[in-house]
């Protein structure tokens, strides 16, 4: 499987990128590595006295948020003062385009990343290929008091093969001030919004940022629809029949359903629609053009750190599916790192990861806003995030209840066909669900095709 992988993705870049791990390399300037101060910490082991031979530690990661940056930053500083032979190269790339293409040329080169970021049942050719280490026995993991259904999340074929750190979860986030001044209350049904947002139009405020230049949007739009209806029918091999093909999209009810009430938050869309990512669409946000935003918590830093110096205040509510009440968030391990047994510096990776989940994971937590897994708290953290790990404890579902998830392949199709979807409804000339999931399917059928052969 991974050498197929590795074929494309080989075909898809240019030329091969090396990257700076514990065997060596050099960078690569086509992607955005932090530079976090090799001369100096080298300064710091000399005059230390070290601890060993120097080493570079390559973290592989998808964080594209700049607090998310700064955190890993802040904790990779903190660890090279008990570590000084330590030194750290950060590569990112987009999750939705580049990621896996650019792991895998990464991986096929030999200069092979330390620390990969990722949920392990989502990149299962890394299993397959022994690119992940298996951390089942680890006794930090053990006693971080995870849920099983969380360490699912970080798992694959029954063993855990990632340090869980955080959780995400989406929803509509909105302008405190706006709905105020506006006399709006929060919808607690799918009626009330409906017309909580002809109130808001009705006003000539735009009721949505649309971000649809994001591919995941579409996903985690519809994903708190899916996975409650799908755990309701006893569904928790979905994804996994899905996979097989023995089953297709248009066997769950629930998808045209998941479609129906996303339409109604595409009610009204703006001209950015289709052009905002999540940078531009958190500015559209917190600059007040539009009273609400769905997005997830993975970006409260950011709307914290792009509203200082403001009087912008901003809150979350879960979206109601239904006049039942049957919302329930939906929750996923988000920050999740694999460490590749393969690497020279397997070892300190491991106690890097360790030290994150450990003695720095407040430090995480209050730099980011992002909860931990472990529901550990802090008064640093904003009441939203607060909130939302309350949420997660008492009304929630965790994806990790699924047998399978999706894998990347698959993710990639249901996105990309979802945003068609958009584009279609945005731009005044929507298809119908059926022409959706037929579309979708489609391509899934292509991957079990090709995988089949």
């Amino acid at each position: 499987m991974l050498k197929k992988s590795l074929a494309i993705g080989l075909s898809v870049v240019m030329a091969a990128e090396v990257l700076t791990g514990c065997s060596g390399g050099s960078g690569t300037t086509e992607t955005k590595a932090a530079d976090t101060g090799k001369t100096e910490a080298a300064s710091e082991a000399a005059t230390e006295g070290g601890s060993g031979e120097e080493k570079t530690l390559t973290v592989f990661h998808y964080m594209g948020q700049s607090v998310k940056q700064q955190g890993l930053e802040k904790l990779e500083e903190e660890f090279k003062k008990t570590h000084p032979n330590i030194t750290f190269e950060n590569i990112f790339y987009n999750q939705g385009t580049d990621y896996f293409p650019q792991l895998s040329t990464a991986l096929a080169s030999g200069e092979q990343p330390d620390i990969i970021m990722g949920n392990p049942a989502t990149y299962p050719d890394l299993i397959e290929n022994g690119y992940a280490m298996d951390l089942t026995d680890n006794d930090v993991i053990k006693n971080l008091n995870v849920s099983p259904e969380d360490l699912n999340d970080a798992s694959a074929n029954g063993k855990v093969y990632a340090v869980p750190i955080d959780f995400k979860a989406s929803g509509f986030f909105y302008n405190v001030k706006m709905f105020k001044e506006n006399g709006l209350e929060l919808p607690k049904t799918l009626t009330e919004f409906d017309q909580l947002v002809e109130t808001l139009h009705s006003k000539g405020i735009d009721p949505f940022i649309d971000l649809y230049g994001e591919g995941s949007t579409g996903d985690i739009e519809t994903r708190g629809i899916i996975v409650p209806r799908a755990v309701a029918a006893g569904d928790l091999d979905l994804y996994e029949k899905l996979m097989s093909g023995e089953k297709k999209l248009t066997d769950y009810d629930y998808m045209d359903e998941a479609l129906s009430v996303w339409d109604k938050r595409m009610t009204y869309p703006r001209m950015d629609a289709m052009a905002n990512n999540q940078d531009k669409a958190l500015e559209l946000f917190v600059t007040g053009q539009g009273a609400m935003i769905f997005t997830g918590n993975w970006n409260i830093g950011e709307m914290l750190a792009k509203s200082e110096g403001t009087d912008f205040e901003f809150d979350f509510f879960l979206p109601p599916i239904d006049d039942e009440g049957s919302a329930k968030l939906c929750t996923m391990v988000d920050q999740s790192f694999m460490v590749n047994p393969n690497s020279d510096c397997a070892e300190e990776a491991v106690e890097f990861l360790e030290y994150w989940v450990t003695d720095g994971a407040l430090t995480w937590s209050e730099t980011t806003m992002m909860p931990l897994i472990t529901g550990e708290s802090s008064d640093k953290l904003l009441p939203v995030v607060k909130s939302m790990a309350e949420l997660k404890a008492n009304s929630s579902i965790s994806q990790g209840i699924f047998t399978k998830p999706f894998n990347t392949e698959f993710v990639n199709a249901w996105r990309k066909g979802l945003i068609s979807y958009a584009e279609s409804v945005c731009t005044g000339k929507p298809m119908t669900h059926e022409e959706c999931l037929n579309n979708i399917q489609s391509l899934i059928d292509d991957i079990i095709a090709i995988s089949r052969k």
